[in-house]
């Protein structure tokens, strides 16, 4: 069984699963073990069918149950050099489970063909991911001012894509945040509104998307169904799945052999 699963998103917290063929990957770790195990029952899984860890970036929301992890499992975390170091300044005991690459490198876990690409967000060494193998293509790109050209034509082709959707340009205008708030989220080292995810949804789809998930949502300057209709209105004609992250963890997961046009909010 294939699947993606979305056990947080958004940020209080990010994690996903990735399930293709045989192996089994963890995006991010921004809950605790206990949360995540909780998640993982729910799908019949456990830890211990995890194969490995990949993380975009040091931020607590990406790396929340970090701590607890390396105490109690020795799977393997991969992370770029410069996010390996931020690690390491406040989690030392992390060596031992880090496996450091630089962004940009691609590499094997268990069968499957992983590709990171840097990418433009207000940490040491961010970056995106397009992962193949099993017979599914994923590309994973959240927490980036912008969606550089190279990225996106590495993700065109892929069958399954989770891409940020943040927020809502007139909402976060006129929304609670600071000044200074508002100026990084929609900078160039900040996120994706969701005008900016819509605008590239189309060409995606028309490269052999056929699953789109719009991930990390603001709790304060979004909401899952402005999200999903700014997307909807520019995948209009196209054959294109189109889900919603929800904050916890998704009911169900996504299976990768579903046919056919669906929009869901997983709310």
């Amino acid at each position: 069984m294939s699947f993606y699963y979305s056990i947080a998103s958004g940020s209080s917290g990010n994690c996903a699963v990735w399930q293709a063929g045989e192996t089994a990957v963890l995006i991010d770790l921004g809950v605790s073990v206990r949360a995540l195990n909780q998640a993982l029952r729910r799908i019949d899984m456990q830890i211990e069918d995890i194969t490995a860890v990949l993380l975009t970036h040091e931020h607590i929301d990406h790396i929340k149950g970090l701590a607890t992890f390396v105490k109690k499992y020795d799977l393997p975390v991969y992370a770029t050099f410069g996010t390996a170091a931020a690690i390491l300044q406040k989690l030392p005991q992390a060596q031992k489970n880090l496996q450091m690459f630089a962004g940009g490198e691609a590499f094997d876990i268990g069968g499957l063909y992983v590709q990171s690409m840097p990418i433009s967000h207000d940490a040491a060494e961010p970056v995106a991911y397009r992962i193949d193998g099993g017979g599914y293509k994923l590309g994973y790109v959240t927490d980036t001012g912008f969606l550089p050209e190279q990225v996106k034509a590495a993700i065109s082709g892929c069958d399954t894509i989770v891409l940020e959707s943040n927020h809502d340009v007139e909402m976060l205008r006129t929304g609670p945040y600071p000044m200074y708030l508002k100026q990084r989220i929609r900078g160039k080292y900040g996120h994706l509104s969701n005008e900016e995810c819509a605008g590239c949804a189309r060409s995606l789809a028309k490269a052999g998307a056929r699953r789109l998930v719009l991930a990390h949502l603001s709790d304060k300057n979004n909401n899952p169904l402005t999200a999903l209709r700014c997307t909807q209105r520019s995948l209009s004609g196209l054959d294109c799945q189109l889900y919603v992250a929800p904050r916890s963890a998704m009911e169900e997961p996504i299976q990768l052999a579903e046919e056919g046009t669906q929009c869901s909010m997983f709310a």
